[in-house]
């Protein structure tokens, strides 16, 4: 049935005030960049509680307003961040469970940032892997001339020069699983605030993601892990740059997530000690900052064929 009340009217335009008023923010005001990021809640929680059509109206009006004050590329923004994330979590949270949505929600979000490059490029002429390649090489020079002011010998700074350089190459290779990875962390980030603003709003009985001890990431990619290994190998011996480019991507993409179920397993044992939260929570960063964490990305490799937790499970029902 039809709902003809005034109510969706109302929440729809409160809902779609608010987008416009974070991206105008967000636009406008550097330190508030962020709100960027989180623009797709507020249409989110109108598509679950009113339908996509109220979503679809209030991404039009949002882009309208927002362009008719900054311009075209700030209605650009509005879309290319809502169009696909917004109507993910409105729909996923009403109809699939929480991590069905959550890994609809991640393709979005990885949808959304490549068409927000794609229309830079188009719109404004704005190449992000060219413009960040100029930052990184005039930052590097502002280094040297800081260690020429600094009184180091010439074979010093050579030395140094080379280094940041390394650095700089290998920051330029990664940069497209570094893109990807911001979209997995947008995307997680707005499926946990949109879930407890639906919960602020009254909606008690919607389902969470599990507790982080028992999080199991997809064994697919365990596969990318290892095929990445082989692609690089392959890419590094017959001299095939755009094979080993692809495949260090792959690997430390994949790796991210082989050293999260680490993690997790690690979060797992420390509650079976029955440790407090803050001896916990000082450990995980110990172990995040530290060496030890490439240890438990291998942890995490291992966790996702044998499942330890499977298996103490059994072991302390024995």
């Amino acid at each position: 049935m039809i709902n003809r009340t005034t109510r969706p009217l109302v929440e729809s335009a409160m809902l779609t005030a608010v987008t416009i008023i974070m991206a105008i923010m967000g636009t406008a005001l550097p330190m508030f960049f962020f709100l960027l990021y989180i623009l797709p809640i507020p249409i989110a929680v109108n598509i679950f509680r009113h339908g996509l059509r109220w979503g679809v109206i209030s991404i039009a009006a949002s882009a309208l307003i927002a362009g008719s004050v900054f311009g075209i590329y700030s209605a650009v923004t509005v879309i290319t961040v809502t169009i696909f994330v917004s109507p993910a979590l409105g729909i996923g949270f009403r109809r699939f469970s929480p991590t069905k949505n959550l890994i609809i929600t991640i393709a979005a979000s990885l949808i959304s940032i490549a068409l927000a490059l794609g229309a830079a490029f188009l719109i404004m002429g704005v190449n992000f892997l060219t413009d960040f390649q100029t930052a990184l090489n005039t930052a590097t020079q502002a280094s040297i001339e800081i260690y020429k002011t600094m009184g180091l010998t010439d074979a010093d700074i050579q030395s140094q020069s080379g280094q940041i350089e390394k650095i700089v190459k290998l920051i330029m290779l990664s940069l497209p699983a570094g893109i990807a990875l911001s979209a997995v962390g947008s995307a997680f980030v707005n499926f946990i605030l949109t879930q407890r603003l639906l919960k602020r709003l009254g909606e008690r009985t919607l389902a969470g993601l599990p507790a982080f001890a028992q999080w199991h990431m997809p064994i697919i990619f365990l596969f990318l892990f290892g095929f990445s290994l082989v692609g690089m190998y392959w890419g590094s011996t017959r001299d095939i740059s755009l094979l080993y480019n692809v495949s260090f991507n792959i690997n430390y993409f994949s790796s991210m997530f082989c050293r999260l179920q680490g993690l997790s397993l690690l979060y797992c044992a420390l509650q079976h000690f029955k440790l407090p939260t803050a001896p916990k929570i000082m450990i995980m960063v110990l172990v995040i900052f530290t060496p030890f964490m490439e240890i438990f990305m291998y942890v995490g490799l291992f966790d996702m064929i044998f499942d330890y937790r499977a298996r103490f499970a059994k072991g302390r029902n024995i």
